[in-house]
């Protein structure tokens, strides 16, 4: 909305003095200044602009056409001087913790329709003057323009990206940092900075496999030296595989498997690395362990492909079990839920496999979910997940394990620096100790410390 305040015009010269432009929650971004029209073709600009905690982004994912949708709050502090031959701009923008925001990446056959051109061969008469200019002709250069841009992502606000029109493949990261861009006509284009990766996911499920989830690392970050499209990469990222394992002459169990990726050096150097591990199981861990990190990196691939793991003492198989069907309706399952199911972030599994039990095998089907929800402006989230399997145990053990994993996090600032978490997980801990469940209750404190001392409030005199 803006200002409905009269703009005066005085002499050539349009004076903003507390111009308002409201945002959605009412806060205004404010300028200031003037703007010099003696001269038509030379405009000469003196402008501010300043606002707090405005809201320019409050829309959803129904919103017809939107490239951009949810909530994002900025503060901003930018001033604007110059002529229409030399412009000098510098901005300080931040991202607040309260935003939540998704852009949604345009379908690929769109973009690739509109970089077709249809004059691929283009035919001129150099002799019609009427489309060519003189060669002696004096073309009038280009503004010359001086940036210097802050960007601050603070801890707490959320960036997705939506790689599919549905949301069924999404990015989403929870960054936090500073960058700084110059420009300047002299010295060229510079960005330098950190952008850290507090936590987040990748979801894509690629062509004829089942979906891959791979979740953000806290440490992982990009760092910016200068050059814009090269920046330092340093990302880490796992997804969690359910595999069934089986021993000779062991009851089979289900692990689930953690496969590693890693990319550091630059963009244009990168180095990936693939491991694999597990929580799960010490005896399969301990078989992990003394394989080298190429034997390992070799392993995770396999698993992460093929859907197999072949250890010195144990085999283990992912996912589809050599049925398609169950990956195509996995698929279809969450490309729906994505589509039709708003506000919560569910996803579904199943995986068919060769259960042995008391020395017989027989085919089982096993069935899971994970289901997370965030409340009261995403500081309550509640997360769920649980499985079913048509083993013949399975109905002893039905109770415990439709939810056999839930987690409840109350953020108790916006940050997100300072929240408290209850817990109950249920997993398999090794063959003499088999399932087990944990119960606990947590708080997580994050604060930047040059020591020690400073957790805890100690002052040097």
């Amino acid at each position: 909305a803006f200002s409905e305040e009269k703009i005066p015009v005085d002499s050539n010269v349009v004076t903003f003095k507390n111009f308002a432009i409201k945002g959605w929650n009412k806060n205004p971004l404010v300028i200031d200044g003037i703007v010099d029209a003696h001269n038509i073709s030379n405009l000469l600009v003196d402008l501010s602009m300043k606002a707090k905690n405005m809201q320019i982004v409050n829309s959803n994912r129904a919103t017809k056409g939107a490239d951009v949708y949810g909530k994002a709050f900025i503060n901003l502090d930018a001033s604007i001087k110059g002529s229409m031959d030399f412009m000098n701009v510098k901005t300080d923008l931040s991202v607040l913790e309260n935003t939540n925001v998704t852009y949604v990446l345009p379908a690929t056959q769109n973009a690739i329709t509109q970089t077709t051109n249809d004059d691929m061969v283009h035919f001129v008469v150099f002799a019609d003057t009427a489309v060519t200019e003189s060669s002696d002709s004096i073309r009038k250069n280009a503004m010359m323009l001086a940036l210097n841009a802050d960007l601050h992502l603070l801890e707490g606000c959320t960036i997705n990206v939506d790689l599919s029109a549905g949301g069924s493949n999404k990015v989403q990261v929870l960054p936090s940092g500073d960058l700084d861009f110059t420009m300047s006509p002299l010295n060229g284009e510079r960005l330098t900075g950190r952008v850290n990766i507090n936590s987040g996911f990748v979801r894509y499920t690629p062509p004829f496999m089942s979906e891959k989830n791979f979740q953000f690392q806290e440490g992982s970050y990009i760092a910016f030296n200068g050059d814009m499209m090269n920046p330092v990469l340093n990302v880490i990222a796992i997804d969690e595989v359910r595999a069934n394992v089986t021993q000779s002459g062991q009851n089979s169990r289900l692990v689930n498997f953690d496969v590693k990726l890693s990319v550091t050096n630059t963009l244009e150097n990168m180095n990936v690395a693939f491991d694999l591990s597990t929580d799960d199981d010490i005896t399969v861990q301990n078989e992990l362990v003394s394989m080298s990190p190429e034997q390992r990196a070799n392993q995770a691939m396999n698993l992460l492909l093929y859907n197999v793991y072949s250890g010195a003492g144990t085999k283990a198989t992912a996912n589809i079990g050599g049925n398609p069907l169950f990956s195509f309706l996995t698929s279809q399952l969450n490309t729906w839920a994505a589509n039709n199911i708003k506000g919560v972030d569910i996803s579904f599994g199943i995986d068919q496999y060769d259960r042995t039990f008391d020395g017989s095998t027989s085919t089982t089907t096993s069935y899971n979910y994970r289901i997370s929800k965030s409340l009261f402006n995403d500081r309550f989230k509640i997360m769920v997940g649980g499985n079913y399997s048509t083993d013949a145990d399975a109905d002893e053990n039905f109770s415990q394990n439709l939810i056999n994993d839930i987690s409840f996090e109350y953020l108790l600032n916006r940050s997100g620096t300072m929240y408290v978490r209850i817990f109950r997980h249920t997993g398999y801990e090794s063959i003499l100790e088999g399932e087990i469940t944990q119960t606990g209750v947590g708080f997580v404190l994050k604060r930047k410390l040059n020591s020690l001392r400073e957790l805890f409030g100690i002052k040097r005199d």
